[in-house]
């Protein structure tokens, strides 16, 4: 780093001086004097470190990534020894999407600083969303070696035990996080959730009010807490703790989507109607909102409104997947991609929290890793553009599925290896604009004792959510080289099999640039 003085003046006591004037005006929210006087620090001193560093934070807050990745690329130069400029363009690149180059990046940083204790954790939470649950835990153990009093590394560690379907585990977790912290509401309710996942409903609600009553505002708690009262059959009660959800954090689609289906349960649509409505004039096109919408809608008596969002004919594309190149044919294309789902090293059977049963779900997969997995990304990126063209030429400018369209997406995709028996219970993708599946292998037999066995099935929501009209459905057949785009906001399952043999398949989330959540 170099220090520049200018003729006549103190510089290192003026730099000092801006600087700690930059950072009370970031830490005090003034956002546009912090950045003015950031910027006053690098015309003195273009290579200063903390400057760069932190300008680049202030950017990424405000978002603007561009300046942000800029600005932490010019960090990394000029102390390449360092792990934070690595770490903060890391938490860039997850902002717009990017994740395996946030990974790249966080696994640089650990190189350099093999002991970096937010890089361990950073890089686990990343590893954990991205399915890849017990490589998380490794680097969750390594990071509470280091620091064994960070809460937050507790509850991440219970979190991904409990992922992993190692739930007494995870529970044990909880409990000494709980004693070692005093019954910290984070702790509380982060045992509340296992607890939920564990389908303990009765158990989680008392964990679950304890940890709201003394954080009245952790409105993921709270969406919690209803769903274990909603489980009990107590929607009056499950309906007051989504309200106050709501009041915590407006913008929290989970509770507005779950506080429209207890409206609807308690003879409310109308309420339940304004409610998504409201949402959506502030959020248009959010996935969880328009799939309550589309419920209320058809228990409201509104059948044509409803069928123009969940239209199957208009808004699902069934395509056969040409063979790429470098195959001889899709037979084995299809045999290269099965392969590498087999022997992932993410693959997870019965994976918590997730809607596959009978079967086992790897993590999120690297579509860049030359081969067949790089020639399945392409081919998918070129099936969404056709399809998007289509659907803007089918006149659905301004339907909720363009809402977010756009030319700068990214995939995510993961595998399924369903056995006899195996299934997906109804779900839908809320992070995606469009979602899919590729047929890889189906069992020789799939249909021999029910000629619908297998296929992929649209329309019916998961029981926990209120009807009085029943929606439509419609299946779809499966097939080896098979392609099916839907909005992400459709609910779907597939229907169990008894053929021997795997149902092998891809799916994945079209992410539309700059929308991915915070992890």
């Amino acid at each position: 780093m170099t220090n520049k003085h200018l003729p006549g003046s103190d510089t290192p006591t003026q730099l000092r001086e801006i600087m700690a004037a930059a950072m009370d005006a970031h830490r005090a929210g003034d956002l546009f004097m912090a950045d003015r006087l950031y910027g006053e620090a690098l015309g003195i001193d273009p290579d200063h470190l903390k400057a760069l560093r932190l300008r680049g934070i202030l950017a990424r807050e405000c978002g603007d990534i561009d300046k942000s990745l800029a600005l932490l690329q010019r960090a990394h130069t000029v102390a390449p020894a360092d792990p934070e400029p690595l770490g903060e363009i890391a938490l860039a690149q997850m902002t717009v999407g990017n994740l395996h180059a946030a990974e790249h990046s966080l696994r640089q940083a650990l190189a350099l600083d093999p002991q970096a204790v937010r890089i361990l954790v950073n890089l686990g939470a990343l590893l954990q969303h991205r399915g890849h649950v017990q490589t998380a835990i490794t680097f969750y153990k390594q990071a509470f070696e280091l620091e064994p009093d960070d809460l937050q590394l507790h509850c991440n560690l219970s979190k991904a035990l409990a992922d992993s379907g190692q739930i007494e585990d995870a529970l044990a977790q909880c409990e000494k996080t709980i004693e070692f912290s005093r019954g910290h509401p984070l702790a509380l309710a982060t045992q509340g959730a296992v607890l939920a996942d564990a389908a303990r409903y009765s158990d989680a609600r008392k964990v679950l009010a304890e940890a709201t009553q003394k954080n009245p505002g952790d409105d993921m708690a709270l969406v919690n807490l209803a769903l274990c009262c909603y489980e009990m059959g107590d929607t009056v009660a499950a309906s007051s703790a989504l309200r106050q959800a709501v009041a915590a954090n407006p913008l929290n689609a989970r509770a507005i989507a779950d506080l429209a289906n207890c409206l609807t349960e308690l003879d409310d649509v109308k309420g339940a109607l304004r409610l998504c409505e409201e949402f959506l004039q502030q959020q248009p096109g959010e996935r969880l909102v328009v799939a309550a919408q589309a419920l209320a809608l058809l228990n409201a008596g509104q059948a044509d409104a409803a069928d123009a969002l969940t239209n199957f004919a208009r808004l699902i594309k069934v395509i056969d997947l040409p063979c790429p190149a470098g195959f001889d044919n899709i037979e084995a294309f299809n045999n290269a991609l099965a392969r590498i789902l087999r022997t992932d090293s993410s693959l997870l059977n019965d994976p918590v929290s997730k809607s596959t049963y009978g079967g086992a779900q790897t993590g999120e997969l690297d579509l860049q890793m030359p081969g067949c997995l790089a020639e399945f990304g392409t081919a998918i990126n070129r099936a969404v553009a056709a399809a998007t063209t289509e659907w803007f030429g089918e006149g659905l400018l301004s339907h909720p599925l363009m809402t977010p369209a756009t030319q700068n997406w990214s995939l995510r995709a993961w595998g399924t290896v369903l056995r006899a028996g195996g299934r997906q219970t109804p779900h839908l993708h809320p992070l995606g604009w469009i979602s899919g599946v590729y047929y890889v292998q189906l069992p020789l037999a799939l249909a021999a004792n029910d000629p619908q066995a297998g296929w992929l099935e649209f329309g019916r929501p998961p029981e926990r959510f209120f009807g009085r009209e029943k929606p439509a459905v419609k299946r779809y057949q499966p097939a080896a080289g098979r392609l099916i785009l839907f909005p992400s906001w459709f609910w779907h399952q597939t229907i169990p099999f008894a053929a021997a043999g795997e149902r092998i398949s891809i799916a994945f989330d079209v992410m539309p640039g700059n929308t991915l959540r915070s992890l």
